[in-house]
């Protein structure tokens, strides 16, 4: 029986160790190169995603500008509406005063 066991140690040795060493080594090697594309991969990723940050940035400025500019447009246009009425009542109101002075001259005329 001690030589079975003996015939088994020595082929553990002979065939099976060397094949988990050279396993462990293929292992060793995978994981390092799993850790390096995933550095590299990681890199990617936070440079697209820097382009994108700074992408959105920029766009959401043109939007505020764009806004900020429309709002202007309207805040103009209002003023000039604004100022087109009173410039309506402020004729309207000439027009009676010339109306109501036509009115008395015209009444005193007809007294005398």
């Amino acid at each position: 029986m001690s030589d079975v066991v003996q015939s088994v140690r020595q082929l553990l040795q002979d065939f099976i160790a060397p094949e988990l060493r050279e396993l462990k080594s293929d292992v060793r090697q995978v994981d390092s190169k799993i850790d390096s594309e995933s550095t590299n991969l990681k890199a990617k990723i936070d440079s697209e995603t820097k382009r994108l940050e700074d992408k959105i940035v920029s766009e959401v400025g043109r939007l505020e500008d764009k806004v900020d500019s429309g709002f202007a447009q309207m805040r103009t246009l209002l003023e000039n509406a604004y100022l087109r009425s009173e410039l309506e009542a402020t004729r309207d109101i000439s027009n009676l005063r010339e109306r109501v002075t036509r009115l008395k001259v015209e009444r005193g005329s007809s007294r005398q």
